[in-house]
């Protein structure tokens, strides 16, 4: 007996018609994403309606193919999705990292997993990026090291890269697990002048 949810069953989340449609890879340009990765999507829309469905979430599951992997947007109500994205995002990234385990013990090729409720992840990316910059100011200001609050591994991430091309600084995660978070350097010599 598999352990898939039978497809009929009334636990389902109901899907709209572009998710079935971005679901089967139809990319305007073909590009191979679509080739590689279109075989990941039934298990993951399986999984995801499976556990939102047991929490009686009810959502809409659209999933992109793109060109380093799947792009997953949770389309719910407000008070569903502020439970979807939990404190700082925690439990969206729960559900992503069990999502990619469950690719990954199904054998399916290496590829990013990022989902999305209510546009969450581009106004969070959007706000560690300002963060970054106004860090950088103060430690260019200050010479001083800062360090982050702990962050997820896709958060560092940002910040790392919106502060790598800073002349003067560099960056690095310390910690570890819950604790982990990332450091900003000013390099030797590279403090501003005041005027």
């Amino acid at each position: 007996m598999s352990d898939r949810p039978d497809p009929t069953s009334s636990t389902q989340t109901p899907v709209s018609n572009k998710t079935m449609n971005s679901a089967r890879g139809t990319q305007d340009d073909g590009t191979r994403g679509s080739e590689r990765y279109g075989d990941a999507v039934p298990i993951v829309r399986s999984f995801l309606e499976s556990v939102l469905g047991l929490l009686g979430v009810d959502v809409d599951v659209d999933i992109d193919i793109e060109e380093d992997g799947l792009h997953c947007d949770l389309n719910c109500s407000a008070e569903d999705g502020g439970l979807l994205i939990g404190r700082h995002g925690a439990t969206l990234d729960a559900l992503q990292y069990l999502t990619l385990r469950v690719l990954q013990a199904e054998g399916t090729d290496r590829m990013r997993i990022t989902l999305d409720v209510a546009g969450y992840r581009t106004r969070r990316e959007k706000t560690l990026r300002q963060l970054a910059q106004n860090v950088a100011n103060k430690v260019l200001d200050t010479g001083e090291a800062y360090h982050f609050e702990p962050m997820s591994a896709m958060e560092r991430r940002v910040v790392h890269m919106a502060i790598v091309d800073i002349e003067g600084l560099s960056t690095e995660s310390e910690g570890e697990g819950r604790k982990r978070h990332v450091v900003v350097f000013p390099e030797p010599g590279k403090r501003k002048q005041r005027a």
